[in-house]
């Protein structure tokens, strides 16, 4: 069997085809657009999927598109309106659309459906048919079938981790009415959903009202949080506790919408400044996610953990739930945000069972013709390497920064070596230099990545997230070692998001770091996403040359070339 899955979510939408149980292509709509965490109908990634895979749609055997409420349907008949949405979010003038947007998303019952509601089985017959209006043509006839958002996050997180048997928590600004569910996952059996917390209650949303707050861009800019809660002290904000977690039951009660990004705004950040807000705001959510997370650990017996939603986009977080007793093994979904649901509404529709998920080098490949012929067109010099991971290693040796293209595009929002920026991890001055060349946040954390075989040499504490670090998705507490010889990649708090590379499953970049390793006696690499800040990470080689350019990178290895800065030439 042959399934196309579909998220045409407000934020990241995406495309997946699985052939059986076997991810051929997945990509997000925002590497295409080049708007970061596009939303809306996935357009040009499913154009992009049906050309580089070569599927015919009468190939197809089933469809799988997620969300019942997400998006609303009047959005979903007028695909206009997402640009509107899209646009409005990201504005930081108050419009009276967006005061309209405010009432409509806080004040009805539109974003906030039960499952069982009249408005959702009003909503459900007309799904299908509107989807089918959007599809090509040669799509329309396919068996159509719809996820919802939270079962979505869980299947595809459950599916990837291969545990046999998992707890499954998520938690985003909101999906289908909900912000927050706990199941259980179990073999030959539906995902059973033990508990939910209402869209009311949401965390997600509470940070998106504090990016905007910030100055921030919401939807986007949550990261950026996480980074500054390091630097402040929670215990200077002194505030009643906007959220009650009673009889399990959790609740939101302070201001929503416009006044909560006010009473942030007015009244947060003029006593307590952005720092020490940051860091109530990342201690408040640990609190109440742990506390949740280690109540249904305990009541289950379950000691795997499989966690997706854009929440758990937080690293921090994803440290601390990994370092519960209750917790053997921690799987975090590698495309935890709704850009991972077009894989999830697949593995929920069709009763998925796990698989444990070899990488996520999923997107477009480029061959040596295609890349010699957009260097030829830059104008750019460039010879061919006879060993190209030796070459980039020996590069690095010598402390110069390569922007690395590589194989096929990664899936989800971290760089894990086939689109990356690195440089080795020792000169204190490197992280400024960094920021300067890429117009970065200076109190954001940069990462390392090192070989899987030394991460006790420098990361505490790796066995229960051992795997999931492989795709940079959890924060570790930094060895003695670490600090002295790596000190540009940990975190002001002594942590840091590392990237576990094993050789199996990311053969080449093993190799860089070997041969770096066996040049200088390390293999720990800064690791940063190739793209200029706040774009997209790299899709093409000609994003690749552009960047490059653009940041002023010493050297770009692009498939078996290398090219140097033309400004330093």
């Amino acid at each position: 069997m042959i399934y196309l899955g579909i998220s045409e979510d407000l934020y990241d939408a995406g495309v997946t085809l699985v052939d059986g149980d076997r991810i051929v292509f997945a990509a997000n709509e925002e590497r295409y657009t080049r708007r970061k965490n596009e939303g809306g109908f996935p357009r040009h990634s499913l154009s992009a999927l049906l050309d580089y895979t070569g599927v015919q749609p009468s190939d197809i055997d089933h469809l799988c598109v997620c969300g019942h409420m997400t998006p609303p349907l009047p959005v979903r008949l007028f695909p206009f309106l997402h640009n509107w949405l899209f646009d409005a979010f990201r504005s930081r003038e108050e419009t009276l659309f967006k005061r309209l947007l405010d009432t409509v998303m806080f004040h009805t019952p539109v974003s906030q459906t039960s499952e069982n509601s009249l408005m959702r089985r009003v909503t459900k017959p007309f799904l299908a048919p509107v989807m089918r209006r959007a599809l090509p043509a040669g799509l329309r006839r396919i068996p159509l079938h719809f996820s919802e958002h939270h079962r979505a996050h869980a299947a595809g997180a459950w599916f990837c981790s291969g545990f046999e048997e998992a707890l499954c928590l998520t938690a985003d600004g909101m999906g289908d009415g909900l912000s927050m569910t706990v199941s259980r996952a179990r073999p030959g059996k539906p995902i059973e959903r033990l508990w939910t917390a209402p869209a009311g209650s949401s965390f997600g949303l509470f940070f998106e009202a504090l990016s905007q707050a910030f100055g921030f861009i919401p939807s986007r800019d949550e990261g950026k949080i996480t980074g500054l809660a390091a630097t402040g002290d929670a215990s200077r904000v002194n505030e009643p506790i906007p959220y009650t977690l009673v009889d399990g039951t959790l609740t939101y009660t302070g201001p929503v919408g416009r006044k909560r990004v006010d009473w942030v705004r007015g009244e947060l950040l003029p006593r307590y400044g952005r720092a020490d807000v940051s860091a109530w705001a990342q201690d408040l959510l640990e609190r109440f996610t742990i506390d949740v997370a280690r109540t249904w650990l305990q009541k289950t017996g379950l000691r795997s953990l499989v966690v997706a939603g854009g929440v758990f986009a937080n690293v921090k977080l994803n440290q601390h739930l990994h370092e519960l007793d209750e917790v053997e093994r921690l799987f975090v979904y590698p495309n935890m945000g709704d850009g991972g649901l077009s894989l999830g509404a697949i593995c929920e529709t069709q009763g998925f069972q796990p698989k444990p998920i070899q990488n996520v080098f999923l997107g477009e490949a480029y061959t040596d013709e295609q890349i010699a012929a957009t260097l030829t067109k830059a104008g750019l010099s460039f010879e061919p390497m006879a060993d190209p991971e030796k070459t980039v290693a020996e590069l690095l040796a010598k402390d110069l920064v390569v922007g690395r293209f590589h194989g096929a595009m990664e899936w989800g929002p971290r760089a894990l070596g086939n689109r990356s920026i690195l440089v080795r991890a020792v000169d204190p001055q490197i992280t400024g230099r960094l920021n300067k060349m890429l117009t970065r946040s200076d109190f954001m954390p940069f990462a390392p990545a090192l070989p899987a075989e030394d991460a006790e040499l420098y990361c505490h504490g790796v066995d229960a997230a051992r795997f999931t670090a492989e795709f940079m998705t959890v924060c570790f507490r930094c060895t003695e070692r670490m600090h002295l010889e790596h000190g540009p990649v940990v975190h002001v708090d002594g942590t840091a998001r590392a990237q576990l590379v094993k050789k199996e499953n990311n053969p080449t970049f093993h190799r860089i770091l070997t041969e770096l390793k066996a040049r200088v006696g390390s293999g720990v690499v800064l690791n940063t996403s190739f793209n200029i800040h706040e774009e997209p990470i790299i899709r093409t080689p000609e994003h690749a040359v552009n960047a490059f350019l653009a940041a002023g990178l010493d050297y770009l290895a692009i498939g078996r070339y290398l090219v140097k800065q033309p400004r330093s030439a």
